[in-house]
């Protein structure tokens, strides 16, 4: 094959280069005879010639392979090459049109960078095959000369080119730089070069200024390749520094020099460069510097490494936001040792653990967190020599164990989980020794579960063991029921997750995990349960492999193991592990039944989608890896021979088959995807008929989600039902017996019956609408064509391709008959033709157009009076009919002609569709965009729209590739159209119609796009008309609104950003605009573009916040640059003091201001860019527009750089006036304002010298008069003393004795209602003054809080009620403590002045804050006056008894009195407790708000507890209380809101401490809880009546017969369904959970006598019942009803919950009157004997198992004498 290569001639193909490229690398001979290398060479120049003549419109592989094969060749035979190069031998002429060409590829601006950079390597491999470095180092030179234009031959050796002129991108010289730094032998590079100065080299002269000064280059391609060649550039230096040293005869890097100064300010220039790979390059530079400096110092004996005391000053001053200070940091420590670098920056450990809050700077943070370690333990041990672990480890915790320790304990989850990822992994792995340090400093640490439990797992994954001593394991299962999902999800992954798959679980594991899965079933936090699912699954990898290692253990003769001590026996694992899959699966099939909520089914869908795919044998061709092992079905032959994992038995199946009509879409698609995926048979005929039955019902159902779930219903019927009841579902003669048939004749089928919707449609929409809605057929059709593989494989089957494109056809017809329908019903019949027809009918005008349908359909005349503002029902019907159709019809088209264009010929012929037909498409895509205005069809036909464009884009046909053009040009001619309303206005859908077709292109010149932009920007930048109606949009207008919609849009990423210049002057040019919607339009065109280019995603939960700096920012933007900068200084010159009252307007100012004020400062501003805005800004400060000023203050903030912030801020305090001096006012609290935000910025950045400070603070407290009555404007005085507020810890006593001498005589005065900003300035001084108080504790200044606080200004004593819940310094216990004590002592006298809603609210706010902060309850200090007390809690429980509030001040109010109530519930009247349980009891119902519930639960935290403990001292009188009171935290565990759960769990924790002696340091998980305080209510409160009646009003009791009636019953026709007011709730799951602590109740009470009489009367009273609904159970029928068949389990709903609570009910019954019998008493009053109800229990249970009605499981657990009478 290489010989015919060679024999012939001519062009080589992109497969015949492969096979060059394969033999030249393995067959080194082919090529080492002169004459084979010849041939080879002239077919290699033959197809370099072609390739180039060709290279704008060729195939880049093609060139790039040539150019490669030239480089092999070159490789491979360099001496043969050399000889030809140096010494003409044969083949002189050919190599020397291949080095001509070579150097094209190096110079052409065409070629890809990819084959410049190998012809520049390989031209490079050609000068080194130079005998004598000198020559090959003249060449080098030649060659750069040449790509600088400098020359145009070109000389190497023999070899002589004559090149023509080139145009030069700066790109080739730095490609010819890249390959002589990086494959140049090193001879060459640094021999003496002949005829230049002494000392001269090619790697110094030549290279290193070409290098510098494309560094400098703006283009990001060339800045980008400018570093990387830098940094080679120092790695060769390095390698030949002591040649350099011979050559230069003395350093070559010294601190002062100009090329170590020039170098380092190439790297601090572009350190925050936003292009892609230049940081990574500038780090790699820094360090080699490094080294070369550190050989240097070594060499030439300097000791004192002056350079690292200037580098590390220069990177600390750097902000801890970036991320190159880190980088270069670590390679400083890695340098000049890690101790030198933390004693001289000592805040490096809160930087580094403060990155860990922010995504992107993790890595580099790690990366020098990493190197600081190592080199620690290195510099450790060179030290103290050979040391152990544990004393490595200990020296480490010096300086790292307690922030550490702290990080992990965190409540910031990102924060918390990056440290562990991290940092924590990095520690275990350098220190193994630090595990045990680490463990002990959680010891009593505040939320050291999470960091424990954290430290746990990361030792587990770093050694492979763990401790399992007696201690670890109590506070690993605390973990597991511990409140906090993090700690909890922590400790499942240790029992789940092993380093060998193969080990298998523990049993302490498996009861472990028994115990927690059904705990955490219905946990609200979606990650949470993906979560927990990936950790089971990793327990279900352990069991199945664990077991298959047993299996083939077995088969092997010679593997008779003995069980050593310890270790469990291999049968034991094998039943072990097969019985926990079992209970597994049983545990989710129980928790799909309806009446269970979301979260629950959600949970069980993922637990058996990991059981399914790890412990079964079914294999899938699209995955890679999760494949099922080998013997996997060995594996599952022998566990169902034991009647085991029949995981998708009928009963199973059935269920799973009943979730595809949940209301929710994610249970029915992940429940469609476990029967698709693993059943691996065909449905059973019934089941099968049956799912196609209730489909169409459901399709014909006017809910959306029921339509949704009828077409996923269909396409799982397609998918898994036999041919033959396909066969007779469709029903259409002799069907073939072909399978791949099947899915044409299944769509067909639906086709039909769409069409005969349609009809009905057209005869009487409103009856459609309701029973016949088109919209889930074209949904199930869309499912069935796009989203099943039979289908597309059948689509291009030769004998069906003529069907299909009849059916296709057909279909297009109807898409496109229904929306012309209904887009005609929407515009309505009377629609005059002035008003134009492609012109979107108004809202008013589908009104009508309705209403005239609703009459038609009832057979009324047409209301012409007044319309109602209100939608009917029948108004809703047809709205919602119509969006809906329209909606899907576009998605489904889209879909159509993806499917219907020939993926393997671009001839029309072999197509689905004609051109014809998809030009109709996109007639209708553009009627339904342009002429439909609900936000619901836009968006879905949109997405419609993109996929039809993204798949003629795709297309080779020029006719089908110009649609998408012709549908662009439409819509931008509609949009300069005149027009007679508005097209763009309330979401109609123009500018998504151009988004559609641009975002469908996958070129990456994107020509669509640009014509679009450009389009777009010409339009807008038209001047108006001087008659432009304000009515109707404008082309402009339109145009600003749709390069909006482009701009926000996520699908084309960063494209539009490429007009970000053009875009922002039209924005600043629009302000200026005469009309308001020209105005308004580009307000908001620059807010999303200033959105688009600045913000990212908060990574802490935070703000949204900027991480651009402004040298970045203007660097990347420099356009943008000097239009701000223009804009700014336009605004200032007319700034001056306004002439004849005239202001000055510049529309553009303050949208400026605030996108300056996003950017982040930079460190310094080498260029100068920012140091431009500071005198603008500066002026902005005299602005007399008040927002102005405050937004130039914070511009003023990002655009000084962080070095010149003491300086900046000096200025503006010293400029300030003296006492006397006149100044304006707008232009002194201006620079007040800028002060403020640059002294907060830098004490918060810590970039202020202690003596730029100390000057600061000196200038400030000498204008202390700007603060005194001789300031006359409050503005300025609030400003001045908000500056003082920032370092008032800094100022001197003296200072501040006399200002606050000053604010107090302010406060003392009456206010003046006519000063403006006088209430600003007295909240100011109420805050400083409290600030002061809480800083010196001064009782003195404390007194004076509490005397303002009842003065009589309600403004002072509202401003410091709220610096209480604002001001972190009442957090410190004794001051909050002194605070909280008194607000209480004064409520009373704040009640009985009737204060204002506000001033209550705000009391009360104060002492529910201040009462939260006291680390303990028992810390809560209350008046000892319990009179008072009492009366204040009178009070108030008849406000919120009288009065109606709002919730959230009735929410105070309660937490109030719970707060009182819990210091003196025990001398408190039993009437006043009983009052407070009733508005307790009013408050938890599910309907009342979710401030409520929380108050609720927060008062039960704070009073239930309390009263609870009193009432265990006394006797049973407050025994019905208590039952209530734990009652409420029942019904609240059970809440829909997660944090009314979450305090309810912490009061089920606080009493489960009272009857337990147990030291619990966290709060249960809500499940737990619940447990804890049933268990709490059997032990402590068994014997009251009230509990007993309590847990039994939890257990459903509806009557079943009223329910099995409403089954049968038609369901009116609806659109929406209403909730129940707690969808969390799960009375069927909680009525299980109660029914074993019911029957130890009973059994408790039939020891004792007065308590069997009471139980006698509850049972006569609820026996008759009971008796009835068994017996109308066991004699109705109940397998003829349709909820017997899976399809109807969700119709219901409403019966599971009746049925178990029967159950339940008749089973305490049963054990109530076994109990009563068995103590003699007589139950004949009753009924009949206790063993007459049995038998009718035992034959209900029977027919209830016979017919499947709920899981065999559920059935035996709800079972006769299912728990024993004895206690568990």
């Amino acid at each position: 094959m290489q010989n015919n290569l060679l024999e012939t001639q001519g062009v080589l193909s992109v497969n015949e280069l492969q096979t060059v490229s394969s033999c030249v690398t393995k067959y080194l001979d082919w090529c080492s005879h002169t004459d084979q290398l010849v041939l080879l060479l002239i077919r290699v120049s033959d197809t370099f010639s072609h390739v180039l003549e060709s290279e704008s419109g060729g195939d880049k592989d093609w060139g790039q392979l040539t150019v490669k094969i030239c480089l092999q060749i070159f490789q491979a035979v360099p001496k043969i090459i050399g000889r030809v190069v140096w010494s003409g031998e044969p083949g002189k002429e050919v190599l020397q049109r291949i080095l001509g060409f070579l150097f094209q590829v190096i110079m052409g601006q065409s070629s890809h960078t990819d084959s410049r950079l190998l012809a520049s390597t390989a031209l490079v491999k050609l000068i080194n095959s130079t005998p004598q470095p000198h020559l090959g180092a003249m060449a080098a030179i030649r060659a750069i000369q040449l790509t600088q234009e400098e020359v145009r031959d070109l000389n190497i050796g023999v070899l002589e080119v004559r090149l023509p002129v080139m145009r030069t991108d700066g790109l080739g010289s730095l490609l010819m730089c890249r390959g002589l730094v990086s494959c140049s032998k090193n001879k060459m590079l640094v021999c003496e070069l002949p005829g230049f100065q002494n000392g001269a080299c090619v790697l110094l002269d030549l290279l290193l200024p070409i290098i510098l000064t494309h560094c400098g280059d703006e283009r990001n391609q060339i800045q980008s390749c400018a570093y990387q060649v830098l940094s080679l550039w120092l790695k060769s230096t390095k390698i030949n520094i002591a040649e350099i040293w011979r050559l230069r005869d003395g350093r070559l890097l010294d601190q002062h020099s100009n090329f170590t100064t020039q170098l380092l300010e190439l790297m601090w220039k572009r350190i925050e460069s936003p292009v892609e790979g230049v940081l990574e390059s500038i780090h790699s530079s820094f360090s080699l510097l490094l080294d070369i400096y550190r050989l240097e110092c070594s060499h030439f004996e300097d000791v004192e490494f002056p350079l690292y005391s200037f580098l590390l000053q220069r990177l600390k001053a750097l902000s801890w936001q970036m991320k190159a200070k880190y980088l270069l940091l670590s390679s400083l420590a890695s340098c000049f040792g890690v101790k030198k670098v933390l004693d001289d920056y000592e805040e490096l450990p809160n930087h580094l653990f403060n990155c860990l809050a922010t995504k992107h700077l993790c890595s580099p943070a790690s990366h020098l967190y990493r190197t600081i370690l190592q080199q620690h333990r290195l510099e450790y041990t060179l030290t103290q020599g050979t040391v152990s672990e544990q004393e490595l480890a200990e020296n480490w915790a010096q300086q790292w164990m307690e922030i550490l320790a702290e990080a992990l304990s965190s409540d910031l989850p990102l924060f918390q989980q990056n440290t562990a990822n991290y940092f924590l992994v990095q520690t275990l792995r350098i220190f193994p020794a630090s595990f045990h340090v680490l463990s002990r400093a959680f010891d009593g640490r505040p939320g050291h579960h999470l960091g424990w439990i954290t430290l746990l797992n990361a030792q587990q994954i770093n050694s492979g063991s763990l401790p399992t001593d007696t201690e670890t394991l109590k506070k690993l299962r605390a973990s597991l029921h511990c409140l906090d999902d993090r700690v909890r999800l922590s400790a499942l992954s240790l029992l789940c997750v092993s380093p060998k798959t193969n080990q298998a679980l523990s049993p302490r594991n498996l009861s472990l995990l028994r115990e927690f899965l059904p705990l955490n079933l219905n946990c609200n936090s979606s990650s949470f349960r993906h979560l927990l699912q990936a950790s089971v699954k990793k327990a279900l990898v352990r069991i199945r492999d664990s077991c298959l290692l047993h299996l083939r253990a077995q088969r092997r003769s010679h593997s008779n193991r003995k069980t050593g001590e310890g270790v469990q026996e291999p049968a034991a694992i094998v039943s072990e592990g097969v019985g926990f899959v079992q209970w597994l699966l049983e545990l989710s099939i129980t928790s799909l039944l309806p009446s269970l909520n979301y979260q629950r089914k959600k949970t069980a869908l993922l637990l058996m989608e990991a059981l399914l795919e790890t412990c079964t044998d079914s294999w899938s061709p699209i995955k890679r890896k999760g494949q099922p092992p080998e013997d996997m079905t060995d594996l599952v032959n022998f566990v169902r021979q034991r009647g085991c994992w029949k995981f998708l038995s009928q009963p199973n199946l059935r269920i799973l088959l009943a979730c595809l009509m949940d209301g929710t879409n994610e249970i029915r698609e992940l429940a469609a995807k476990l029967i698709v995926t693993y059943l691996p048979m065909p449905l059973p005929p019934p089941l099968a008929t049956g799912l196609f039955e209730r489909a169409v019902r459901n399709l014909c159902s006017p809910r959306v989600p029921q339509a949704e779930a009828g077409a996923l219903m269909l396409k799982t019927a397609l998918q898994k039902s036999d041919v033959l009841v396909l066969q007779g579902i469709v029903a259409q003669g002799e069907a073939p017996v072909e399978k791949w048939s099947q899915p044409l004749n299944f769509v067909t089928y639906l086709h039909q019956l769409l069409e005969e919707q349609y009809r009905v449609a057209r005869a009487d929409l409103l009856q459609a609408a309701g029973t016949k809605p088109m919209h889930g057929l074209i949904m199930a059709l869309r499912k069935c064509l796009a989203e099943v593989p039979e289908t597309l494989s059948s689509l291009w089957q030769e004998p069906l391709i003529r069907r299909w494109r009849q059916f296709i056809t057909q279909l297009v017809d109807t898409l496109s008959n229904i929306s012309h329908f209904l887009l005609g019903i929407l515009s309505g019949p009377h629609r005059s033709c002035s008003q134009g027809q492609d012109t979107a009918p108004s809202f008013a005008d589908m009104g009508i157009a309705v209403k005239a349908v609703i009459a038609v359909g009832k057979g009324l005349e047409q209301d012409v009076g007044e319309d109602s503002v209100l939608l009917t029902d029948d108004d809703k019907l047809i709205l919602t009919c119509c969006w809906v159709t329209l909606r899907e019809l576009g998605l489904l088209l889209g879909y159509l002609v993806e499917l219907g264009l020939s993926p393997h010929s671009s001839a029309d012929s072999t197509h689905l569709l004609s051109v014809t037909q998809i030009q109709n498409i996109a007639g209708v895509f553009l009627n339904i965009l342009l002429k439909c205005r609900h936000w619901g069809a836009v968006e879905g036909c949109s997405a419609g729209l993109t996929r039809f464009c993204a798949s003629l884009l795709k297309q080779q046909s020029p006719e089908l590739m110009a649609i998408p053009r012709q549908i662009l040009d439409q819509g931008l001619s509609d949009l300069q159209g005149p027009r007679s309303s508005s097209i763009t206005r309330r979401a109609a859908g123009l500018p998504m119609l151009l988004l559609c077709v641009v975002a469908g292109e996958e070129s990456t010149s994107q020509p669509l796009l640009h014509y679009c932009m450009k389009t777009l920007l010409d339009i807008a930048n038209l001047p108006l008309s001087s008659d432009w109606d304000q009515t109707i949009d404008l082309p402009q207008v339109c145009s600003i609104h749709t390069l909006q919609t482009l701009t926000r849009s996520s699908v084309l990423g960063s494209a539009a950003l490429t007009y970000t210049s053009n875009m922002a002057t039209l924005c600043l040019q629009g302000l200026s605009s005469g009309c308001w919607a020209m105005r308004n339009a580009a307000i908001q065109l620059f807010s999303t573009l200033t959105s688009r280019i600045l913000t990212q995603k908060p990574s802490r939960g935070g703000p949204t916040k900027s991480g651009v700096t402004s040298w970045a920012f203007f660097m990347h933007y420099p356009d943008l640059k000097s239009l701000l900068l223009k804009e700014l200084q336009c605004a200032t010159s007319q700034d001056s003091v306004p002439e004849g009252g005239q202001l000055h307007l510049c529309p553009s100012l303050h949208p400026i201001l605030t996108l300056l004020a996003k950017l982040q400062p930079s460190a310094d501003d080498t260029n100068g860019d920012c140091s431009r805005f500071l005198q603008p800004l500066s002026q902005l400060a005299a602005n007399p527009i008040h927002s102005v000023r405050v937004m130039s203050a914070k511009a003023l903030v990002a655009l000084v750089p962080l070095l010149e912030y003491g300086k900046v801020l000096a200025a503006l305090i010293g400029d300030l006036p003296l006492c006397g001096n006149t100044t304006f006012h707008n232009t002194l609290h201006g620079q007040l304002l800028q002060a403020e935000a640059l002294m907060g910025a830098g004490l918060e950045t810590d970039c202020f010298s202690p003596q730029e400070l100390q000057d600061v603070l000196m200038s400030l407290e000498a204008k202390l008069w700007l603060v005194s009555p001789a300031q006359r404007c409050p503005l300025i005085r609030a400003a001045y003393l908000k500056i003082v507020l920032l370092v008032v810890n800094l100022c001197s006593e003296d200072f501040l004795y006399s200002l606050q001498l000053l604010l107090l005589s302010e406060l003392k005065s009456p206010p003046s209602s006519l000063m403006i900003g006088s209430g600003i300035f007295r909240r100011a001084v109420s805050h400083f003054l409290c600030t002061q108080a809480v800083r010196t504790r001064s009782s003195h200044q404390l007194e004076q809080i509490g005397t303002l606080l009842l003065c009589e200004d309600v403004e002072v004593r509202v401003a410091i009620l709220t610096w209480i819940t604002q001001d972190h310094g009442c957090k410190e216990e004794r001051v909050g403590r002194w605070m909280l004590q008194l607000l209480l002592s004064n409520l009373q006298r704040v009640l009985e002045e009737e204060p204002s809603l506000e001033l209550l609210k705000n009391w009360l706010e104060a002492i529910v804050f201040l009462q939260e902060n006291q680390l303990e309850l028992e810390s809560v200090s209350i008046p000892e006056d319990l009179a008072q007390q009492e009366h204040c809690i009178e009070i108030l429980l008849c406000k919120m008894e009288v009065a109606n509030y709002g919730p959230v001040l009735h929410s105070l109010v309660l937490r109030t009195v719970s707060l009182l109530l819990a210091e003196s519930c025990q001398v408190l009247s039993l009437a006043l407790l009983e009052r407070w349980v009733t508005l307790l009891k009013n408050f938890i119902h599910p309907t009342s708000s979710e401030v409520l519930r929380l108050g609720a639960a927060t008062s039960l935290l704070q009073a239930g507890v309390k009263v609870i403990s009193w009432s265990l001292t006394t006797s049973l009188e407050h025994a019905s209380l208590t039952v209530r009171i734990i009652n409420g935290g029942i019904c609240l565990l059970q809440d829909e809101d997660p944090r009314v759960r979450t305090q309810a769990a912490k009061f089920a924790t606080h009493i489960y401490l009272l009857s337990n002696n147990s030291e619990q340091l966290t709060h249960f998980q809500s499940n737990s809880a619940l447990y804890s305080l049933l268990e709490f209510l059997l032990q402590n409160f068994w014997h009251s009546k009230e509990t007993f009646e309590v847990l039994m009003l939890h257990v459903p009791a509806p009557d079943v017969a009223e329910i099995l009636v409403e089954l049968e019953s038609e369901e009116a026709v609806h659109l929406y369904k209403e909730d129940v007011p707690n969808v969390f709730a799960e009375p069927t799951a909680f009525a299980r959970l109660l029914l074993p602590f019911l029957l130890r109740i009973v059994k408790k009470l039939g020891d004792s006598e007065a308590c069997r009489n009471w139980l006698k009367a509850w049972a006569t009273d609820n026996h008759s019942d009971i008796v009835r609904n068994v017996d109308h159970l066991k004699h109705s029928g109940i397998q003829d009803f349709p909820l017997v068949n899976c399809f109807g389990l969700p119709d219901a709903a409403n019966l599971f919950p009746a049925l178990v609570g029967l159950l339940v009910r008749s089973n305490v019954l049963l054990h109530l009157l076994q109990t009563l019998e068995s103590y003699n008493v007589d139950t004949s009053n009753i009924s009949g004997p206790s063993y007459k109800l049995k038998a009718d229990l035992e034959q209900l249970h029977g027919r209830i198992n016979q017919i499947g009605l709920i899981p065999v499981n559920l059935a035996a657990e709800l079972a006769i004498c299912q728990y024993p009478v004895t206690e568990s």
